[in-house]
């Protein structure tokens, strides 16, 4: 049996998409491509002519009630369907891009820094070091694990830590560790670190917001206990 003539545009299209994305089609050519996962043969690029002929633009078409998509030549309730749900999936996209948008993590003041790091050491046994790299809002671009240690100890490797934002773009970074077995009171070692890393960042042109020890759910910033001054909005 001689193989569908459209199957070859079909292909070359969908090919098309994968190489060079949204941009390069139409709407009309847009609509086509869609029509492809309801109207399994044939060619669809007169029916997607037509869709837009009856509502004169893109979203008009995704917004028109199901009825009215099947009063157009060659569409039926599969399409119908399909262009409805497609719209669909679109608003929950973006009520997903918006919820995100609202509560995404902005580390700008220290209780917000100790808030976010507390959660993420329930149930460590050991001495873990994690490290947040910000945007310019406090925005959390990245947040990763740089270190683990025993029960008493973990290094604060200040270079990886700010290759680690450098990376990322960052323009600020927060850090925390944990004391699984005692108290969320900074040591003279965790002192120390906490100044050399600020030195090490500064030296980039990035900014040490707080480091933080957590203990039992409960945080302390060093920062703070130590009066080391940032011009973050801390």
């Amino acid at each position: 049996m001689a193989d569908n003539p459209h199957n070859g545009h079909r292909r070359r299209e969908l090919d098309k998409f994968r190489r060079f994305g949204m941009d390069i089609f139409s709407d009309h050519e847009a609509l086509e491509v869609l029509l492809y996962f309801a109207i399994r043969q044939g060619d669809t690029n007169p029916a997607a002519h037509r869709l837009m002929d009856r509502f004169g633009s893109l979203h008009a078409v995704f917004e028109a009630p199901p009825e009215q998509l099947q009063e157009v030549e060659g569409i039926g309730p599969h399409s119908a369907d399909l262009i409805k749900f497609v719209y669909a999936l679109i608003g929950r996209y973006q009520a997903d891009v918006a919820s995100m948008e609202r509560n995404r993590d902005k580390l700008t003041s220290t209780e917000r820094v100790g808030e976010y790091f507390a959660p993420q050491f329930a149930g460590e046994q050991d001495e873990v070091l994690l490290a947040a790299y910000l945007d310019g809002t406090g925005r959390v671009l990245k947040c990763e694990e740089i270190a683990r240690g025993g029960h008493t100890h973990v290094p604060v490797d200040a270079y990886k830590i700010a290759r680690g934002a450098l990376l990322c773009g960052a323009v600020g970074v927060a850090v925390a560790h944990n004391h699984p077995n005692g108290a969320p009171v900074p040591s003279e070692a965790d002192i120390q670190a906490t100044y050399r890393l600020r030195d090490v960042l500064e030296g980039l042109g990035l900014e040490l917001v707080d480091h933080c020890v957590v203990a039992r759910g409960k945080y302390a910033s060093i920062r703070r206990a130590c009066g080391i001054k940032t011009g973050w909005r801390v």
